[in-house]
C-alpha cells in the first residue's frame, strides 16, 4: 500500500478503535478481576486487600479475586500489575517501596512513574521501634541512642523502605546500625523477641508481643500514635523530624482507558470509605488515609525526596556504572 493509503486507512479506522473501546468500557466488568497484591497472606496489606475486594465486588457485580503474589522485595506483584493488559480486568497494590525504594536498589522490570495507572491510597501501615531481651537496659529512645553509639545495633526489615526513620535516626544522633533485610515481618518479629535482633520496623503484629511483655515499643516511627499505645510518642514528638510513610497505594497498568479508570477509582475510594473496611483496618492499627489519584501523585511527590535521601545517607542506594 502506498505511503498515502496506509494513512488514509489509518485516519479511516481510528474512530473505529475509539468506539470499539469506547464499547468495551461500556460492557466493562463482565467477567473476574485480579487484585494483586506483592505480599503473602496474613500480613497488614493482604487485610487491607480482602477487605477491599470483598466491598468491591458488590459495587462491581463481578467476583475480585486476590492475588497473593510475594516476593523479589515486593516488586512481584507490582510487576504483574505493570505487564498485564490495561483492559480493567488487573489491578492492585503497588508499595511505595516498590516505587521508589527497589529501583533505588536492585534492577526492576518496570518504570515507577510511567508503567502504571495510579487510582489512589486507601490507608497507611503504622511503623513502631520495639526492643527486646538483647537490649534489657534499654527502657526510652533515649537509652536506644545511647547503646547505638556504643556499639552497632541490629536493625531488620522486609525492605529498607519500612527503615527510613532508623536511617534517620543513625544520621541525626551518630547511632550505629547493622541492616539486615528479612524475608517476613513475622520472622523479623520473632527474631527481635527471641533476642537475635536488637530492633525491627514493627507493624501490627507488634501488638500483642508488646502488650505481652516480650517488647517494648520505644517510639512510633508514623506520623500520629499508635492507638493501642497512646502513651507511646512519635519520633517527632521526641524531637527527631523523622516518619515513615508506608503507604498503601493502588494501581492498574497503564494505558487504562478513562472510563473504566475512572469506575475501578469510583469503586475503590467507595470501599476505603466503607465503615466496615475502616473498622476492619483500624482493628489492625493500619491508618485510614483514602484520596483519590490526584491527591495521592502529591502526596507521593511530597513523600519521595525525605526517603531518596534517608537511603542515600544511609549508604543504601545501589551506585550504578
Amino acid at each position: 500500500m502506498h505511503r498515502r493509503g496506509l494513512l488514509g486507512a489509518l485516519a479511516l479506522s481510528a474512530p473505529a478503535i475509539r468506539a470499539a473501546a469506547a464499547q468495551g468500557a461500556d460492557r466493562w466488568p463482565n467477567r473476574e478481576i485480579q487484585l494483586v497484591t506483592g505480599f503473602g497472606p496474613g500480613g497488614g496489606t493482604d487485610l487491607v486487600a480482602r477487605a477491599v475486594a470483598a466491598h468491591m465486588e458488590k459495587s462491581l457485580g463481578v467476583p475480585v479475586v486476590v492475588r497473593n503474589t510475594p516476593g523479589a522485595g515486593g516488586t512481584l506483584g507490582p510487576t504483574r500489575i505493570a505487564q498485564s493488559r490495561p483492559d480493567g480486568y488487573t489491578f492492585g497494590l503497588v508499595g511505595f517501596s516498590a516505587l521508589v525504594v527497589a529501583p533505588l536498589t536492585m534492577d526492576v522490570p518496570y518504570k515507577p512513574w510511567e508503567s502504571f495507572d495510579f487510582l489512589g491510597i486507601t490507608s497507611e501501615l503504622r511503623i513502631g521501634m520495639p526492643v527486646g531481651p538483647s537490649l534489657p537496659q534499654v527502657r526510652t529512645l533515649a537509652d536506644l541512642i545511647a547503646e547505638g553509639r556504643r556499639r552497632p545495633l541490629t536493625v531488620a526489615s522486609t525492605n529498607p523502605g519500612s527503615a527510613v526513620s532508623f536511617f534517620d535516626l543513625a544520621r541525626m544522633t551518630g547511632m550505629q546500625l547493622t541492616y539486615v533485610q528479612i524475608s517476613s515481618i513475622t520472622e523479623a518479629a520473632s527474631q527481635v523477641a527471641g533476642g537475635h535482633i536488637d530492633s525491627y520496623t514493627g507493624t501490627s503484629e507488634m501488638i500483642g508481643l508488646v502488650k505481652g511483655d516480650k517488647l517494648r515499643m520505644l517510639a512510633s516511627a508514623s506520623i500520629d500514635r499508635w492507638p493501642e499505645f497512646p502513651e507511646v510518642p512519635t519520633l517527632i514528638e521526641q524531637g527527631y523530624e523523622s516518619a515513615t510513610r508506608q503507604l498503601i497505594i493502588w494501581a492498574g497498568p497503564a494505558g487504562l482507558p478513562p472510563a473504566i479508570r475512572d469506575r475501578l477509582e469510583g469503586a475503590l475510594m467507595a470501599a476505603a470509605r466503607d465503615p466496615e473496611v475502616l473498622a476492619r483496618q483500624q482493628a489492625a492499627s493500619i491508618a485510614p488515609r483514602p484520596v483519590g489519584r490526584v491527591e495521592a501523585m502529591k502526596l507521593m511527590q511530597e513523600v519521595r525526596p525525605g526517603v531518596e535521601a534517608a537511603l542515600d545517607a544511609s549508604g543504601m542506594v545501589r551506585k550504578r556504572g
